[in-house]
């Protein structure tokens, strides 16, 4: 298909492992995703767990994840993080989850509505002329066209990014960041998915001998 469209993307990064922001980061989400034209892409740049979440230590990295997937994320980049999933940890990870995980440094493809989405991530490289998403994190802008590829860059915590791009011209027609609002309401399935979650973790950190932040 070459015909011109509009396609949305929408990226978050940055959660650090504070899974209670997710039922209402989830209302956000879904909230602008159906208000959005086109085809529409929901992604997470990285930095989603931290050691110093006792959900991430419990669950050797795979809480998140879970949560991400179950707000129908259509990919999380995974490896460019300062606390990295082990191996073992991401197979079983992998196994639970619908949603693909993209490898940092490596070239990955999303197809969605039959259009096939290209994303290098880290030092990896698209194909010579190929349409497609970078992702650096250090960029200085949200978003920007160059040299017909979309560059993403970093999202803080507790904001989505929301960037409307022609394609395949891989032009930016809006680039904007919209904040969570602290009176933002629970997504009440998503609160479900995290309370069983949460259980799921404290019994993984009772076994593994850790203690446990109640609540």
């Amino acid at each position: 298909m070459s015909d011109s469209q509009t396609v949305t993307v929408f990226t978050t990064a940055n959660l650090r492992g504070a899974l209670d922001l997710l039922p209402r980061l989830a209302t956000l989400i879904l909230r602008e995703r159906r208000a959005a034209q086109g085809v529409t892409l929901l992604l997470d740049l990285g930095d989603t767990c931290s050691p110093e979440s006792w959900l991430c230590r419990a669950t050797h990295g795979r809480a998140p994840f879970l949560l991400l997937d179950a707000i129908g994320y259509d990919a999380a980049f995974i490896g460019g993080e300062t606390a990295p999933i082990a191996p073992d940890a991401f197979r079983r990870l992998r196994d639970r989850i619908v949603m693909p995980l993209f490898l940092w440094n490596r070239t990955s493809e999303l197809t969605r509505r039959d259009r096939t989405f290209a994303f290098a991530a880290g030092s990896a490289t698209l194909a010579p002329g190929a349409a497609g998403f970078r992702i650096n994190r250090g960029a200085p802008a949200l978003a920007a066209a160059e040299a017909g590829t979309i560059l993403l860059g970093d999202v803080p915590a507790e904001h989505i990014a929301r960037i409307e791009v022609r394609w395949p011209e891989c032009t930016i027609a809006d680039a904007r960041m919209i904040p969570l609002d602290a009176a933002e309401p629970p997504d009440p399935t998503i609160a479900a998915v995290l309370d069983l979650v949460t259980q799921e973790a404290r019994s993984l950190a009772q076994q593994q001998g850790e203690s446990y932040e109640p609540g």
